[in-house]
């Protein structure tokens, strides 16, 4: 495994689309059935050709299914993100582990990076929680293969 210099500043749109995609990894689950479901039952539209020539289209609709679910570029994004944090997330020590949830997973947060090393929630200096957070989303930048120096 190769790792990840911490004196390496990650550019400021990097850091937001990361932030963003942690933001979203409580509802990911979510999104991925919900895009399945979309797959798997599609908008038929109303076939004005009536008594046309063949369709192109494969006639078995279950390999049909499954030819889209896994051609699909938004579920196979859902799912490269889903995985890609769980690798950074449970690679990291339980410091970081603490950090991120409180930090990206919480729907309300109840501390800042100040409050979680002040009240003594995770066992570091203010200066240590940001450079952990930092190491991890320069690390998820990486696995999502979205950064660039």
């Amino acid at each position: 495994m190769s790792t990840i210099r911490s004196d390496i500043k990650i550019r400021t749109d990097i850091r937001v689309r990361v932030e963003a995609v942690l933001r979203d990894y409580p509802d990911l689950e979510t999104y991925i059935k919900n895009r399945k479901q979309e797959l798997m039952i599609p908008h038929r539209e109303i076939d004005e050709n009536v008594g046309g020539g063949k369709s192109s289209k494969i006639s078995k609709p279950q390999e049909q299914m499954m030819i889209t679910i896994d051609a699909d570029r938004r579920l196979k994004s859902l799912e490269r993100e889903k995985s890609a944090i769980e690798k950074c997330f449970f690679e990291s020590d339980t410091d970081t582990q603490i950090i991120i949830k409180e930090l990206y997973f919480k729907k309300y947060r109840e501390y800042t990076v100040e409050g979680l090393a002040l009240n003594h929630i995770v066992n570091c200096s203010v200066r240590t929680v940001k450079r952990l957070k930092s190491d991890f989303l320069l690390k998820l930048a990486h696995e999502l293969d979205i950064y660039e120096p």
